[in-house]
């Protein structure tokens, strides 16, 4: 026999409970025999415990989505990362897709994301230090997610005459790498490097014209 404790204002010989077959260890052949106590007791249990374990996910999510927050905001200090990439990063984190919404929006609020300016930053940074094509800057950009009229408004910045200015300058300074190379393959040379970076054909001829005038 199932040993039963009491609560201390139950009386052990007048309680259903007792002599209820499924406590006693006997097999219960309807459900209906169960006191109705017991029953209501263990639903209000269940519920109770239910209610906890929800309160318990909740809190832990809550505390994941804080903790997730704080690491984006490191990452982002040290990473310039478009609204695209965040939510990249985020998915690959298993944030739920409406909390990793909320979250960039949040930090598209706070300024933290701004595809704009990032679009801006980078036409300045690959064309001035890296030398890029506004074509190639198009398709670099466009691959980090960030949209086809930020891009094009970015790339504004830089009209045919800067892009000219900055293939010629590039071309002058390739060319004293070839002074034992004869006219045919510097220029080859020069074409090649030129074209991997996106410049038109127009734009190349003319800075290699001038490079390869300045071996003379």
């Amino acid at each position: 026999m199932t040993n039963v404790t009491f609560l201390p204002w139950v009386d052990p010989e007048s309680s259903p409970i007792a002599a209820s077959p499924e406590i006693s260890g006997e097999a219960v052949g309807d459900a209906a025999e169960v006191p109705a106590g017991v029953q209501r007791l263990s639903r209000v249990m269940f519920t109770e415990v239910e209610d906890v374990v929800e309160d318990e996910e909740e809190s832990v999510a809550a505390l994941d989505l804080d903790a997730l927050e704080q690491t984006l905001l490191r990452k982002l200090h040290t990473h310039d990362m478009s609204v695209h990439e965040v939510m990249t990063w985020l998915r690959s984190k298993d944030a739920a897709e409406g909390d990793a919404a909320e979250l960039v929006a949040k930090f598209e609020r706070l300024n933290y994301l701004n595809d704009e300016r990032l679009a801006r930053e980078l036409v300045s940074r690959l064309s001035e230090r890296k030398g890029k094509s506004k074509s190639v800057i198009a398709r670099e950009l466009r691959q980090r997610g960030i949209s086809s009229s930020a891009v094009d408004e970015a790339l504004e910045a830089i009209d045919d005459d800067d892009e000219l200015s900055k293939a010629t300058e590039l071309a002058l300074q390739r060319v004293r790498q070839f002074s034992k190379l004869d006219d045919a393959t510097a220029e080859r040379r020069l074409v090649g490097f030129l074209s991997r970076r996106g410049y038109s054909g127009q734009t190349v001829r003319e800075a290699c014209r001038e490079a390869l005038a300045s071996r003379n």
